[in-house]
This record gives structure tokens, sequence and C-alpha cells, in this order.
């Protein structure tokens, strides 16, 4: 009875609708991912495209995904839970000025990479590989991180109401919405970047977030009755920013150190986390949702034990295929076109390397999200404990990796994804004593 009683769960209906969704947005991943590998496999060009777009995503990290999540969710749970209607009139007033300022923070950021990749890149490779002067390869970035300062501004806007619709409990409306966004991208990327080369992967990704916001987002302005509701800069807690996408954070800052110097294995370790982030996102990001709406609205330590055992069954599975069938994924997915047997081999190494932190990170993400429920003004100054000593591990694990680079020792990225992930499930488990000890106080 109690297990027929839990599948019939809303619990059980919610975490369904998320989880299909997010194996439709893997299926098409599946049909993106191959598609890129054809064209370029571990092409310069692509490499430095990686390097460019890592910038780009390293900024969207604060103003998108689970940072913005676990700010906005908590508080628009209590103001669904308490008011039937509620104006979001304010919200876009405040979201339409935010997006000027991440277009203009994010330009300036990838402006400073092509700086960097013109200055340190092997330009005669570059220009030798796409047979164009290297004035026109500039122009070419800087357009494309034009239209990549649009995507992280118009994907800040629609997350923020993609999390309102999440706190009114509409996990079926949210998982068709981002499943829409992730088919318009699988679609014309391949005609996208035919056409256009590199060009055309951002502006498949732009044109899925645009059609977003259109069919879903949008619409939303005629919510105008009801409780005033309202964002300001005061509900969005730096140090809850970085907490909230340490998972990314610590990819991202991988990812960057894997192509600083300007060779191709950005482009593994991107083929890598790719298949890696499958799971983080389909499962485990899917749970950590439900746990945090859940934990905000009551206590819930039965559900916090589910989580965490899944996560791990999970992270366990992971690694136990990628070990014993790492070569086989890796060459069904990818091997076509320009990826070749060589890209295959550097793939399969990369993913078995980086498979184990992936548990940390698991751990890591449900262990977070109940300290995220608590009240950002009384838990501030433990919020920017945490979130200082997080970024001190991955500037720490940055600056070891310059020194040894002189070594040619070539698992920098490594070192940073395992010394950061560690440190995350350390703190994830204070943030959790420390939320045990705030009920034990206020019972």
């Amino acid at each position: 009875m109690k297990i027929r009683k839990a599948i019939k769960s809303d619990s059980a209906k919610d975490f369904s609708s998320l989880f299909f969704s997010n194996i439709l947005q893997k299926f098409f991943g599946l049909v993106r991912e191959p598609i890129i590998a054809f064209f370029f496999g571990s092409s310069l060009l692509y490499a430095n495209y990686l390097l460019l777009r890592t910038g780009a995503d390293f900024f969207s990290q604060f103003t998108v995904g689970n940072a913005l999540k676990a700010n906005l969710l908590p508080k628009f749970t209590k103001i669904y839970e308490r008011y039937k209607k509620v104006s979001l009139k304010r919200v876009f007033a405040f979201t339409n000025r935010t997006m000027i300022l991440l277009f203009v923070i994010s330009q300036f950021i990838q402006s400073s990479i092509i700086f960097y990749i013109y200055k340190y890149t092997d330009t005669f490779k570059l220009i030798e590989e796409t047979e164009l002067s290297m004035q026109k390869i500039l122009i070419l970035f800087f357009i494309i991180s034009i239209l990549l300062s649009i995507s992280i501004s118009s994907n800040f806007f629609n997350t923020v109401f993609l999390t309102i619709i999440q706190s009114q409990g509409k996990f079926f409306k949210y998982s068709v919405a981002t499943t829409l966004n992730s088919f318009i991208v699988a679609v014309f990327i391949y005609p996208f970047t035919l056409i256009w080369g590199v060009f055309g992967l951002v502006l498949s990704r732009l044109f899925g977030i645009l059609t977003l916001t259109f069919s879903y987002i949008l619409p939303m302005k005629k919510q105008q009755e009801g409780f005033e509701s309202e964002l300001s800069r005061k509900d969005f807690n730096l140090p809850t920013l970085i907490l909230g996408n340490f998972a990314n954070i610590i990819i991202l800052s991988s990812r960057f150190v894997s192509g600083a110097d300007g060779g191709k294995d950005i482009a593994y370790f991107t083929y890598s986390v790719f298949i890696l982030n499958a799971l983080l996102t389909s499962v485990v990001g899917n749970i950590s949702t439900l746990l945090l709406r859940k934990v905000t609205i009551k206590k819930n330590s039965m559900f916090m034990l589910y989580s965490l055992i899944i996560s791990f069954a999970v992270g366990i599975t992971l690694v136990l295929g990628l070990e014993f069938y790492g070569f086989e994924i890796i060459q069904l997915i990818y091997m076509r076109g320009e990826f070749n047997i060589n890209d295959v081999e550097h793939t399969t190494e990369f993913i078995k390397s980086l498979s184990y932190s992936f548990i940390l990170i698991f751990i890591a993400t449900i262990l977070f999200q109940p300290f995220f429920s608590l009240d950002i003004a009384s838990t501030r100054k433990v919020r920017r404990l945490i979130s200082l000593i997080f970024i001190s591990t991955i500037i720490g694990g940055i600056l070891f990796s310059i020194v040894i680079s002189k070594y040619e020792i070539d698992t920098k990225s490594i070192i940073i994804m395992y010394s950061s992930s560690i440190m995350s499930v350390i703190l994830a488990g204070y943030s959790y004593y420390y939320y045990l000890k705030s009920h034990v106080q206020k019972g």
C-alpha cells in the first residue's frame, strides 16, 4: 500500500514530468553533440570557440540555472502558498533592466577572452585550418560573442520565470517549456552548422532560447492582478548564487584550464562532460528541485534520505558503466565525420578520469538543498563563509595547475575537478548540519 501510495503521490508525478522531459532533452542532446563532433571533431577552431563560450557560460552560472533557483524558488514558493493571485508586473520590469546590464558585462568578459585567444593561440595553425585571415577569425569571434551575450541575457529572463512556474508547482508546464528549447536547437543545429559553420552553433542555440521566451514566458505578462510580487538586487545573494551552481562552476573552471594552453584537450573534456552531466541534470538535478521545494514548505528528513541514496546509486552505476563500456559508449555517440579513433581514445581517458568526481558532485548537490531553504538574511554570514572557502579552493586549484603546467602534466583539469568536488561535499555536509541545528533551535 505504501509503495502504491508513493507511486501515485504528487512528488512522484512531478519527478516523472521532470525526469522524462530531461530524458527527451538528453535525447536531443544526443542528436546535437554527435552533429558537432561530425563537423568539428577536435579542431583548433572549435577548441577556441569552446574557450570563448566558457567565459560566457561561467558568467551565466550566476544568472541562470540552479543558482537562480536557489535564490528565487523558496521566495516565490512561499508567495504562491500564501496568495491565490500574484502579479508579475514588477518582476518583468526588474528583469528587463537587468538583461541590459548582463549583456554589457558579458560582452566585456568575452572581449577579454578574444584578446587572450589572439595573443596565446597558435595563430598559424588556426589560419591554416580555417583558411581564413586572422582578422576575419577575430571578426567571427566578436560576432559570436555578441550572440552569446544576447543568449545570456535572454536565458536570465527565461530562468526567472521558469523558476516561478516551478514555485507554482506546475512542473509539467516547466518540463514542456524546457523540452521545446532543446527540440528547436536539435532541429536547426545541422542546417545552421552546415551553412554557417561554428557561427551556426550559436545561432541555433539562440533560436531555441527565443522560441521558449515567446511561447511560454512573455504570455506570463498577463498575470497583473493580485499580490504585487517584485524582485530587487537584495533577492540575489552572491554566496547563494555561487553555491547554488557550484557544480557548473567546478566544471567550467576545469574546462577553461583544459583549454587555456590553446590545445585540443578542451574539446575532449567537453565531449566527456556532456555525458556525465546528463545524469546530473536529468536525475540528481530534478530530485534536488523537488527536495528544495519540499523542505521550503516543511522539513522532510525521509525525502532527504531517499534523495541521497538515489543520487549515490546513480553515481556508482555511472562509474561502473564507464569503466567497462566507456570506449564503446564514446565510439557509439561520437565517432563519425571529423571525430576519429584517436579522438575516441582521448575522450575515453577523460571521461573515466572525471566520472568519480561526479559521485561527489551528486552527493553535494543534494546536501546543499535544505540549507538553501533557510532565510537568506539570518544565514548571510554562513553562506558567505562557505562560498569563500569554495571559491578559494577553485582559485587554489587553478594556481596549482599553472605551476605544474611547466612540467607538462596533462591532468590540470582533473586536479581542479577532484579538489573542488571533495571540498564541496565537506561544505555541503556542514551546510546540512547547520540546517538541522537551525531546526532544533526553532523547535
